[in-house]
């Protein structure tokens, strides 16, 4: 047992020192999925998975604090990096869903503590990773290493705006300052669709860098659609102004019809990928943002289509759902076979 310990430490110690920023994408990931079985009907089930996304970001938490306490340096170079800074937006995502499902536990203490710590720690973050990203010199331009992780700002300032929307009781200045959020996670989309694509048709494309984060396209589309959602309800209800309605369902749709449109495409580009450049299929951090784009994607359908004018979207969530518990059981899968592997 002492041998089996004693060589576990050195592979635990190599994972805390080169843990991916973007780690906490397995947690956005589980938690979605259990929130999109739940609307679905599968309560039991969606609670087992809003479970273990709790005990994922604990534990996630708990090594990312290990690590800035013994690689500060390493944290601050993640930080600054252009290819996966962006990736500590998960953090501030991962808290928001988490706050969704605890709210599903029927822990509403919690899932206020979950989302103020989020939306915090995004208030921190939306200023000081773009302002990083501006004012650090490096030999190359930002824009070369620009990717499909750089839409987890988009999707961390719309889970922040869905958090302030599931927390109306704190006041009526809440809907109105969840709309702004959304509003501003919208405007963010456009730029960063805009720098991403840029860099992708400007700079050569390989096999090497053309990773699942690109999926983030449309998750992060997936994420507006579901907080549209949400304040289409407060619409209804008349915690934001009625005339916002027609705007608000507008934008919703629109965003849908893109994420949907982005789905083929990014097959195409898997296809590339891994059938005509031979890239191999394995564990990576990256498959996280495949499973959660598909989990959210069904997810807000479920939640637009419990609106009367939009319930044809329901059935579609339902398929959705288990092609991401699917894609789920295979990102597991295929992370058990890496763990297994001799360090």
């Amino acid at each position: 047992m002492n041998q089996k310990l004693d060589g576990m430490r050195p592979r635990f110690s190599h994972w805390v020192t080169a843990l991916a920023p973007s780690v906490f994408s397995s947690v956005m990931a589980t938690g979605i999925i259990g929130l999109g079985l739940v609307l679905s009907g599968f309560i039991a089930l969606g609670q087992v998975f809003s479970l273990l996304a709790v005990v994922m970001f604990l534990g996630l938490l708990g090594v990312l604090t290990i690590r800035a306490v013994q690689h500060p340096a390493a944290m601050l170079l993640d930080i600054l990096n252009p290819a996966v800074g962006f990736g500590f937006f998960t953090i501030v995502a991962a808290a928001n869903v988490l706050a969704l499902g605890l709210a599903v536990l029927n822990m509403p203490g919690a899932a206020l503590t979950a989302m103020i710590f989020g939306a915090l720690l995004w208030a921190a973050a939306t200023y000081a990773i773009p302002a990083g990203l501006v004012l650090h010199e490096r030999p190359e331009p930002a824009l070369t290493l620009a990717n499909g992780s750089w839409f987890l700002w988009v999707v961390a300032t719309q889970s922040v705006a869905g958090g302030l929307a599931h927390h109306t009781y704190l006041g009526s200045w809440t809907p109105m300052l969840s709309l702004g959020i959304w509003l501003l996670g919208c405007a963010l989309y456009l730029l960063t669709a805009t720098l991403v694509t840029v860099r992708m048709i400007r700079y050569p494309n390989r096999a090497e860098t053309l990773s699942p984060t690109y999926w983030i396209f449309m998750g992060a589309t997936a994420i507006s659609v579901l907080t549209g959602s949400q304040l289409l309800g407060l619409a209804n209800s008349g915690e934001i102004p009625q005339w916002l309605q027609a705007n608000i369902a507008f934008t919703t749709l629109a965003l849908l019809s893109i994420g949907l449109w982005f789905i083929p495409l990014l097959i195409i580009f898997g296809i590339w990928r891994h059938v005509m450049h031979r890239h191999p299929v394995s564990y990576e951090t990256g498959l996280w943002a495949i499973v959660f784009p598909l989990g959210m994607l069904s997810t807000a359908c479920l939640s637009l289509g419990s609106i009367p004018d939009f319930t044809a979207l329901f059935a579609l969530g339902q398929i959705l759902i288990w092609v991401a518990v699917a894609a789920w059981a295979g990102t597991t899968a295929l992370w058990v076979a890496r763990m297994k592997q001799p360090a």
